[in-house]
């Protein structure tokens, strides 16, 4: 999330008394919830922070409460900040993830999908963007409940935005790509390697052909508006620079609109692809080449110059783009993104996961998308443990020194809690102690329940648990809000010292269930967390790196010193030794109990392209021996670097798709002393090694096909030596039996089988290409493991 909040409130004192409650205070100061204000179907299907921004809230101050209407400003300002909020129209509106059930992008769905389009245009509301069935929608405040309402509409919740995963290689030792070109004679190209970041340095000639024209096929600036250049086709928002427009700014040393202000899209871009061309001293060029150095790159920016994530910004319509982009030319992608987020149900739910499982699910070829871990093991933002009947669970975290922002509604603590749909339960926080007491003041709100908005003396706190189930997984969240409420006389930022939250459990489902929490903060103007006492390093991977279809990358220590631009060595620190997991690197599993991250690369510290704007800098600690380049760390870095794994798989077979290209990946990935035995929660199946993903992609055989009753061809690929076929019969296969060897070394996927199978069965064939003398992958069962086989040809 980006460092400070998209909207500033305005204080707006207590007016109006509209509620003097009793005591309005239970044993140890409790302030207790509110029932759920929300009506119709239409609310419903409202996520929390949009169903406060439709039917408003309560305010509780001392004995006095007032209820804040819906689509009222101060009903606006009690939202979240990272909920965003456009008030660049007539009146404000929402941006807002949908899942949208009117036949998605199928065949035979388009005239429902339009007409859906209509209608909402009708109702003000404008489409975004879209991935299958998920869309990002401008929704205009009045129109929410009437919006979901409509028949189609699954649910409605607010578009969220990320923070970068970068915390302040390619070589033989690591993931291998130089290897891998001189065993296959391939570097990617043919395929499209789409950075969705911060923006690129396009005038670099790590970006550019030796005739000095560009590489990048196209750059979607989400950040800017740009007269010259309008939005891509189809979408209403940012500026596209084509590949003409690049050549001839370069052309005639001119200059764009687009710009990478904040060095870390182009850092990542280099690792995945870019040539090294540019060099300084006696370092020869190449030297830091990314993993894929001959893929075109495709760019869309989503952060500004100081790394926050833009108003307009939205991954689903730049997947959408870059799908439609690859598309248009016939051409494999992999996208890169290097980002993510504490905050969320980290079990492949979130909206933006739903839209990158769609894009590269099975059946879809030539399509993967590698997303980071994120940097938040060693953060202590993550508390779980179970509910059991009866039981009080508590844990403290502590807020630290800093200096409030100036004005209200600017410093926030957020806490998301995850359990299961069948278990009830009460939230409470409460504040430090004042001098010379031993309690706080205590708010909660129990399951299906809001405490509105409760002004304290250490800062305003909010717990809505009215998010129960959630639609798009069943299970119950609750979300907790501590912050400088300008709808509180005075304005008080969250207090320092140690804060309580509890979990009353009410009742279970049975013995009881898991319960998540995550943190995340905005505190003097910083993005961070709060460090709990009781947290743990596991199920810190970040949204969006818990989908299900997607390439998570952890980082791991790729150098710890190395030659400086000065000729002296660089030694800044490393979280381990090399070879060993960064600290900082997310561990897996996923909330709904899968293996994360997928591999792990190198990712501290790695040596890459420096933005133009940082060149200058490139002689400080950080800077690669020749003086053009730079070594950041974070799983940022890492993953760019299994994205250009994943170009080079699709490289030697573009009908792979996203389940198979992650397979070859996983099936090739390296243990050795540091990862132990794998799969595991903390390097996922391994090292990422590319010349065994490219090998084990040239031996999957994809279109295997009858040209008659005994005859069965395929395409043959040019990398591989022979091939060998296996025949089983049905019934009688299994996950480790695929048959046996008929046929061995063959020179072409194709064969002849006169032989009939007896009555009642069946023949099945499994052709894989054997390159360089090994057997390619026997493909995933239904939960993406990779099936061995124990009846080998070899």
């Amino acid at each position: 999330m980006p460092p400070a909040p998209y909207r500033r409130a305005t204080l707006v004192p207590v007016l109006a008394v509209l509620a003097l409650l009793g005591s309005g205070r239970g044993p140890s100061g409790q302030e207790g919830g509110v029932g759920d204000p929300s009506g119709g179907e239409g609310a419903r299907k409202l996520d929390p922070f949009l169903r406060l921004a439709a039917a408003g809230t309560s305010l509780r101050q001392d004995r006095f409460a007032e209820a804040i209407p819906g689509r009222s400003p101060r009903a606006l300002g009690a939202l979240p900040s990272f909920v965003r909020v456009d008030r660049r129209g007539p009146g404000p509106a929402l941006l807002v993830k949908a899942r949208l059930e009117d036949g998605g992008r199928t065949d035979g769905g388009a005239s429902r999908r339009d007409s859906l389009e209509r209608r909402l245009a009708g109702m003000g509301v404008q489409v975004r963007g879209r991935a299958g069935e998920i869309a990002t929608l401008l929704v205009p405040v009045p129109a929410l409940e009437a919006v979901a309402s409509l028949p189609e509409v699954a649910w409605l919740k607010a578009a969220h935005p990320y923070r970068t995963q970068n915390e302040i290689a390619t070589n033989s030792a690591n993931v291998a790509a130089d290897a891998a070109s001189q065993i296959f004679g391939s570097k990617g190209a043919g395929v499209i390697v789409a950075v969705i970041d911060t923006g690129i340095d396009w005038k670099n000639p790590d970006f550019r052909k030796s005739d000095g024209t560009t590489r990048v096929a196209g750059i979607w600036d989400q950040t800017i508006s740009d007269a010259l250049h309008p939005p891509p086709a189809g979408f209403a928002f940012g500026a596209f620079y084509s590949r003409a427009d690049i050549d001839a700014a370069l052309a005639a040393s001119g200059s764009l609109a687009t710009r990478d202000g904040y060095g870390h899209g182009t850092h990542v871009a280099g690792s995945a692809a870019g040539n090294g061309r540019l060099t300084g001293g006696s370092v020869p060029a190449g030297t830091f080449a990314g993993v894929a150095p001959e893929a075109d790159l495709l760019v869309v920016r989503v952060f500004d110059d100081v790394g926050s994530f833009c108003f307009d910004c939205d991954l689903t319509a730049a997947m959408q783009f870059v799908r439609q982009f690859a598309a248009a030319q016939g051409r494999p992608w992999v996208a890169n993104m290097s980002l993510g987020s504490d905050l969320g149900a980290h079990d492949g739910s979130d909206p933006d996961e739903m839209a990158i499982d769609q894009m590269i699910g099975p059946g879809r070829p030539g399509a993967q998308i590698s997303i980071a871990a994120g940097n938040s093991a060693g953060r202590r933002l993550h508390w779980s443990g179970t509910l059991a009947p009866g039981a009080v669970l508590s844990d403290t975290f502590n807020v630290a020194g800093y200096t409030p922002a100036a004005g209200p509604d600017d410093d926030f603590i957020w806490f998301d809690i995850w359990y299961k749909g069948a278990d009830r339960a009460t939230v409470e926080i409460e504040t430090p102690p004042p001098a010379g007491q031993t309690t706080g003041t205590v708010v909660s709100a129990a399951y299906g329940s809001s405490s509105g908005i409760v002004c304290t003396t250490a800062g305003a706190i909010s717990i809505d648990a009215t998010n129960g189930p959630d639609p798009a997984n069943g299970d119950n969240e609750v979300f907790v809000q501590i912050w400088d409420s300008g709808s509180c006389a005075p304005v008080v930022a969250p207090q320092l010292g140690t804060w309580t939250i509890r979990l009353r459990v009410v009742s279970t489902g049975g013995a009881g269930g898991p319960f998540d929490l995550w943190d995340q903060s905005e505190l003097g103007g910083f993005a961070g967390s709060v460090p709990l006492a009781a947290a743990s390093a596991s199920g810190t991977v970040s949204v969006p790196g818990t989908s299900r279809n997607a390439l998570t990358a952890g980082a791991y220590v790729s150098k710890t010193q190395w030659v400086n631009s000065s000729g002296g060595t660089s030694n800044p620190g490393a979280t381990n030794v090399a070879g060993g997991l960064s600290s900082f690197s997310g561990l897996g599993p996923t909330r709904d109990g899968r293996t994360k991250p997928d591999v792990a690369a190198p990712g501290e510290w790695v040596g890459s392209t420096l933005a133009g704007s940082f060149l200058p800098n490139a002689s400080g600690t950080f800077s690669e021996r020749d003086g053009q380049h730079g070594n950041l760390r974070g799983t940022s870095m890492a993953t760019p670097q299994v994205a250009g794994v994943a170009a080079l798989v699709l490289a030697m077979n573009p009908a792979l798709d996203g389940a198979l290209v992650r397979a070859a990946i996983w099936r090739s990935a390296l243990a050795d002393s540091f990862t132990g035995t794998t799969p595991n929660m903390r390097y996922g199946y391994g090292k990422a090694r590319a010349p065994g993903a490219m090998n084990e992609a040239v031996a999957i055989v994809t279109d295997l096909s009858a040209t008659s009753s005994d005859s069965f061809t395929a395409t043959a690929n040019p990398f591989v030596s022979g091939y060998d076929v296996y025949r089983g019969t049905i019934p009688g296969l299994s996950a480790v039996n695929y048959g046996t060897c008929f046929a061995q070394g063959l020179p072409s996927p194709g064969f002849s089988d006169p032989a009939l199978p007896s009555a009642g069965e069946a023949f099945f064939y499994l052709v894989v290409g054997a390159p360089v003398g090994t057997e390619g992958t026997l493909g995933t069962d239904s939960s993406g493991r990779v099936r061995p086989n124990n009846f080998p040809c070899l």
